[in-house]
């Protein structure tokens, strides 16, 4: 089960003390990185990692502050995969 699996599954003021952000908005910023991903992969290319697991991985590491080898290790996740998804999120203009 991946960190997005888990987090789906809770609601209400949990929700907000583990991602930082209410269920509404997390709904309204993984809209608008869905939007953005098919803008750019219109062309085609490899999906690689969904949106709402980039958005996941991007708000543990901003409301952690966790390092990207920390959430390496305990995603099973290469840190420069980590790296990109947190960029990714945050040039798209959500946070």
């Amino acid at each position: 089960m991946n960190a997005y699996e888990k987090i789906d599954k809770i609601e209400g003021k949990e929700f907000k003390r583990i991602t930082g952000v209410t269920r509404e908005v997390f709904e309204k910023m993984l809209e608008v990185l869905k939007k953005k991903y098919k803008e750019d992969h219109a062309r085609g290319g490899q999906t690689g990692m969904s949106v709402e697991m980039r958005l996941t991985l991007a708000l543990e590491y901003w409301r952690e502050y966790r390092t990207y080898e920390h959430m390496s290790n305990d995603h099973q996740i290469a840190r420069s995969m980590i790296n990109r998804a947190v960029l990714w999120v945050s040039l798209t203009g959500v946070a």
